[in-house]
């Protein structure tokens, strides 16, 4: 498939009629990512997603092909008694990549944390130089791959999440903003 570089990309939340899309990309995540099978089924996707478990934000192409989905969790930090949030996956058919749709969804999700009372986001990045990269940009990177956003930063990433792909890469916060309240 040859997708073109200016493909526009909707972010949004899932919703019960994509759960056969869904599907099929987690399919081939569980694949790509840890050469198994998914695990799930539809039903159960159903059932405990979509709120009543985890929330899952998706990114369609222009002719309403799922392309990718970010799915995650509230979580609360009893260190400091906060508010945030946790992805617990992040895929992006292989197609798709390169073209900052990993950006938006987390953008999108900071905002619904934001919106929930949440002042950070958490999650872990796969093994890739180019995602590493970019997490490091904006991120408190500990090691086994976990990263957070906190602080300043978190509040910078929610106040992108309506700009354009540009201006989110141009408008990254700095990692020392993760330390500034």
């Amino acid at each position: 498939m040859t997708v073109s570089s200016a493909t526009i990309y909707h972010i949004r939340n899932a919703t019960l009629e994509d759960t056969p899309n869904l599907q099929k990309l987690l399919m081939a995540f569980m694949q790509e990512t840890f050469q198994r099978p998914w695990g799930g089924t539809p039903q159960k996707l159903e059932q405990d997603g979509l709120g009543a478990e985890f929330q899952m934000v998706i990114a369609e192409a222009e002719n309403y092909q799922l392309v990718a989905f970010a799915a995650w969790i509230s979580s609360y930090d009893l260190h400091y008694c906060m508010k945030g949030g946790q992805v617990i996956d992040l895929f992006v058919e292989p197609a798709h990549r390169g073209r900052g749709i990993a950006v938006r969804l987390i953008t999108e999700i900071t905002l619904q944390i934001q919106q929930q009372g949440g002042v950070y986001i958490t999650g872990q990045s796969v093994e890739n130089p180019s995602v590493r990269r970019l997490y490091q940009r904006c991120a408190r990177c500990f090691p086994g791959a976990e990263c957070h956003v906190s602080g300043r930063a978190f509040r910078r990433l929610t106040e992108l999440s309506d700009y354009s792909l540009r201006d989110i890469v141009k408008n990254l916060p700095k990692p020392e903003w993760n330390y500034e309240p």
